[in-house]
């Protein structure tokens, strides 16, 4: 119906990247509109911007389509003689929205042009455009007799409502209106005609298509993810191999954990936002059409996502990890620690994925992407400051901003994370006796994280109190405050999950009561 069988598999594009042209588009566009299936199809100029070709090549389809027995209402200024002729019925509007023609147009418009020239308007002449004619004859200043005897000027508006055409136009009207047969009526036993898992099915795949045809989107995340990983891993090769470890050292691969999931969590929430705006005002277009549902869209969204979040994710972890040696520790078995790399894999994962979630979120609650970008530099700022790193556990517990604490996603994220890498790791930090935890990990009845209680303390006193050696992952559960454990895994885990899914139901409450016009 539409000619477009030969662009089947060309994407859609814009005028930086190509793709079809703009007269393909109208009628990809129309098409669009069209497999809602609807009764009546609302056109405002369809054919400006094109050249006489190209607007035939529109105004053939939208007679194929009411050949079909719909109805198109559209909106056309200066059409061609050949255009003009394929309208069955003509609203003709003067200035100040007053009615001066409305009806069948006849063969060749014969009935408009009889009309007009019945008013005593400038005859047209052979070969003349009726839609050009008809347009120069409204400035025409005719007399006419008036009800005194004196001459006025004809009122184009006044002329219609009196008329015999307008008369028998109500007449046949109401005739219609009075005689309908309703066997004609076009009638849906359903608001679409497929079911919901056949739509949610066809929604998503939908999606994970143009996911994957944008390179610019995934392909750049996947890549930046293994980039970061190298650079930020490539950090500790020097020392991935010792055994020995100053508190500097563990500090500072601490703080790459931490900067690692930041910069990854940013990457996720800035480069999907122009992609959500994208698809969001496609749906916008496609609900108000009757053609989608936000349960359909919200459930596509997931899926499509997170099947490249989950990629990203693992080709971060399998070069981080590796690289800045925190599998290295030689009393750990091989399944060991390939358990601790998959539960780091995990929870960077989650990181991710609350991050691409959330800035979807974002997205259907406001209508720019700039008012997005405010929200999801808030969240980013309190992910730095609060997940424990910045600002320690120990530093937020007891006063006003363990709430932000408690609530923040990070702080669940960075503690698994340094759970994961550290909680078997028993190579050795060298703690000085200027150290703020040499007393802590040196006093006697020390319960460290394994819940063991330590008579004289987890850290081994060398060389008459001036230093003390302690396994990696005591250090760690000292450094924040005997607040990170390997005990919390689980419920980190089911609160991460509890996240997503708020976000996820936000997003969908979103796209069903929020619809923002335009961008």
């Amino acid at each position: 119906m539409f000619e477009l069988q030969n662009q089947a598999d060309v994407l859609v594009g814009n005028e930086e990247e190509g793709g079809l042209t703009f007269e393909q588009k109208k009628r990809l566009s129309i098409a669009v509109e069209l497999a809602a299936s609807p009764s009546v199809l609302f056109l405002d100029e369809p054919t400006s911007g094109l050249d006489s070709r190209a607007a035939l090549l529109v105004m053939n389809c939208l007679r194929k389509i009411t050949d079909t027995g719909r109805t198109i209402v559209a909106t056309i200024h200066q059409p061609s003689s050949q255009v003009f002729d394929m309208f069955d019925d003509l609203l003709l509007l003067k200035k100040g929205g007053e009615v001066v023609f409305y009806g069948e147009t006849g063969v060749c418009s014969s009935n408009l042009i009889s009309y007009f020239e019945e008013l005593g308007v400038t005859p047209m002449n052979t070969g003349e455009n009726p839609a050009t004619w008809m347009l120069n004859v409204l400035g025409e200043r005719i007399s006419v007799k008036g009800q005194n005897g004196e001459d006025d000027e004809l009122n184009f508006a006044t002329a219609w409502s009196q008329s015999s055409n307008c008369a028998d136009l109500a007449n046949h009207l109401t005739e219609i209106t009075e005689t309908r047969d309703e066997e004609m009526e076009i009638k849906f036993d359903s608001e679409f005609p497929v079911g919901w898992f056949k739509r949610d099915n066809l929604m998503g795949n939908r999606l994970v298509q143009i996911y994957w045809r944008s390179p610019a989107y995934n392909l750049a995340r996947m890549a930046l993810s293994v980039l970061i990983a190298l650079l930020l891993g490539s950090m500790f090769i020097p020392i991935r191999t010792n055994l020995e470890f100053t508190e500097a050292q563990i500090t500072s691969v601490l703080a790459t954990i931490f900067i690692s999931f930041i910069i990854i969590g940013v990457l996720s929430i800035v480069s999907v936002l122009p992609v959500m705006l994208n698809v969001r005002d496609m749906f916008y277009r496609h609900k108000s059409a009757g053609m989608l549902n936000y349960w359909s869209l919200g459930r596509a969204l997931g899926t499509a996502e997170h099947r490249f979040i989950l990629i990203a994710s693992f080709l971060f972890c399998i070069m981080f990890i590796p690289v800045s040696g925190l599998a290295r520790n030689p009393e750990a078995t091989l399944r060991t620690r390939v358990f601790s790399a998959f539960v780091y894999w995990g929870f960077f994962t989650f990181n991710s994925a609350i991050y691409s979630y959330i800035g979807q979120l974002f997205m259907c609650l406001v209508r720019g992407q700039g008012t997005a970008m405010v929200l999801a530099s808030v969240f980013i700022g309190i992910n730095n400051f609060f997940s424990g790193f910045i600002v320690r556990p120990q530093q937020m517990i007891g006063n006003f901003w363990v709430i932000t604490y408690i609530i923040n996603p990070g702080h669940y994220v960075y503690e698994g994370l340094v759970t994961s890498a550290f909680w078997n790791d028993t190579r050795a930090v060298i703690v000085t006796n200027a150290s703020q935890y040499f007393d802590e990990l040196t006093s006697p009845d020390y319960v460290g994280g394994n819940d063991i209680v330590y008579e004289n303390g987890v850290c081994n006193i060398i060389d008459d109190d001036s230093y003390c050696e302690v396994p990696v992952n005591e250090f760690v559960y000292a450094f924040f405050g005997q607040q990170y454990g390997r005990r919390n895994v689980g419920r980190n885990v089911i609160i991460l999950a509890c996240i997503l899914v708020a976000i996820r139901i936000c997003t969908f409450l979103a796209l069903r009561n929020l619809t923002y016009s335009g961008k």
